[in-house]
């Protein structure tokens, strides 16, 4: 998918509000969308404000860039609305989500309150719920205010907060710092995602009245603090095309399959991609009992190899690759595309990816190689037909979806086949750095006897289907959570949720 033009979404802010005395609210805003699809504010300290999307939230992920540019000293709210339709600042219907990052604890003396009474607020990220019409004191505190006397008597509803983020909780954004954000929004559940780490999650669990309006956009939000900037927005339906470590396969129309077994795989593989630079992406998979994993991947465009696995040692944050087959080489483009490495650390569990960024050529698209303990995952973001339309390989048919095999014509149901069909040939080229067992002319291993083995397991399993299937609750999608529940009683592992 391209880049998102941002001309046609729509502003809205909370109405000046004259009181007596000293108060008085922040300015209007001006939202400014420049020719490059950058969304952004000036040196201004307006009201609570939101610029939405002209298309609906739910059933989407919305990705992109936020920073807060040039020298400010500002240290307000940033962030995101989920649920708010135009006119819900001042509406008795309204029902939203506010999702705001501030900077610095602050704390501010009554005058400053239009209901009366000093204000005192923590830095960190959030999410609160507004109800109703709230007041200007309650975007800014996080508290619901009584305003019986003041000019806000009318406002009814409030504002409440909900849980603090996973890691930046009590951390604020930092100046010049550009951040990587994904929110995803489905009818049960609103993600936030800061670099890689799951900072939000709202559900029932968090609030047993969730529900997001089935046609609410997309909102960016601030209040109080100049020149935030979003950028590089790209908004794409739930669901990537790619391939996760206990091989769970997507194609390029997100329908889910799974393949067990032992070998060189060909995910994906074009030689025009990107002018004729060319692509190629194979996997490696290894056997467990009944199940597989993908141990390693390996991609290469132009005349450049990157090839990643993962690690089962604990609180190893290394992210283990080669490139054009040295060790952790300096890698910072890759085929000339710029590159990004992300690696959680001081876990015990750790998750590092590698990003490589094609929106020079195919703008807001990435693949992303991940890993998570030694489970690898490789994923193709906001793909388009202009980037992927002629790849052939496990991910089937970009067109179609369908899972065709190397005559482009015949359809496999039965997946131990395809994967057969999909083993590397000496044609697609030797990719990693060894070899390993089997290469062709021997065929992929099988499991043997998968369902019984199956059975057996899940008769002798010290994890409960129910655990597992509450582990995986939280998940988008549907086949994600029974892949999730499979993933977990094949491992044993309850962390491999972790994986999705």
């Amino acid at each position: 998918m391209t880049a998102v033009d941002l001309n046609n979404w729509f502003s809205n802010y909370l109405a000046t509000t004259e009181y007596p005395g000293d108060f008085r609210n922040h300015v209007q805003p001006t939202w400014v969308v420049s020719a490059n699809d950058v969304v952004e504010l000036g040196n201004v300290n307006a009201a609570p404000s939101v610029f939405c999307s002209d298309v609906p939230a739910t059933g989407f992920h919305m990705e992109g860039k936020l920073k807060i540019q040039q020298d400010t000293s500002d240290d307000d709210y940033v962030g995101f609305a989920v649920g708010f339709e135009k006119g819900d600042f001042a509406s008795e219907d309204a029902s939203w989500y506010l999702l705001d990052w501030k900077k610095n604890g602050q704390s501010l003396p009554g005058r400053f309150n239009g209901c009366g009474g000093g204000m005192t607020v923590g830095n960190g990220l959030s999410a609160s719920k507004v109800t109703k019409k709230a007041v200007e004191s309650e975007y800014w505190a996080h508290e619901d205010f009584s305003c019986p006397t003041s000019p806000d008597a009318s406002y009814t509803g409030g504002l409440t907060e909900l849980l603090r983020a996973a890691t930046k909780g009590s951390t604020g954004w930092v100046k010049n710092q550009e951040y990587d954000f994904c929110l995803e929004v489905s009818s049960t559940f609103i993600k936030l995602t800061i670099d890689d780490v799951e900072e939000i999650l709202i559900n029932k669990k968090v609030d047993e009245e969730f529900a997001v309006k089935q046609d609410s956009p997309f909102c960016f939000y601030t209040f109080s603090q100049d020149y935030p900037m979003w950028s590089d927005i790209t908004i794409e339906p739930l669901g990537t095309p790619g391939s996760c470590g206990d091989p769970h396969f997507k194609t390029w129309k997100n329908e889910h399959f799974e393949y067990h077994g032992q070998c060189d795989l060909v995910l994906a593989k074009d030689a025009k991609f990107a002018d004729g630079l060319g692509l190629d992406v194979h996997i490696r998979t290894g056997l467990v009992r009944y199940w597989s994993y993908i141990k390693s991947a390996v991609i290469r465009i132009g005349n450049d190899i990157l090839e990643i696995e993962g690690s089962t040692a604990e609180f190893d944050s290394e992210t283990h690759y080669w490139l054009n087959y040295e060790y952790q080489a300096e890698l910072t483009e890759f085929a000339g595309f710029p590159v990004k490495k992300f690696s959680q650390q001081g876990t015990a569990v750790t998750k590092n990816r590698i990003e490589i960024d094609l929106s020079s050529k195919y703008p807001g698209q990435k693949i992303v190689l991940s890993t998570y303990k030694e489970f690898v995952k490789v994923e193709f973001k906001n793909s388009s037909f202009e980037s992927y339309g002629n790849t052939v390989g496990m991910l089937g048919d970009y067109k179609t979806g369908k899972t065709v095999g190397r005559d482009g014509t015949t359809e496999f149901h039965d997946f131990t086949d395809y994967g057969h069909e999909w083993q590397v040939l000496p044609a697609d080229g030797k990719l990693f750095r060894e070899a390993a067992h089997p290469q062709f002319p021997e065929l992929c291993i099988d499991p043997e006897d998968p369902r019984g083995q199956r059975k057996r397991r899940l008769a002798e399993s010290t994890v409960s289907m129910e655990d597992a299937e509450a582990a995986c609750a939280s998940l988008k999608d549907e086949l994600d959570r029974k892949d999730c529940v499979y993933d977990i009683i094949a491992t044993q592992d309850m962390d491999m949720v972790g994986a999705y």
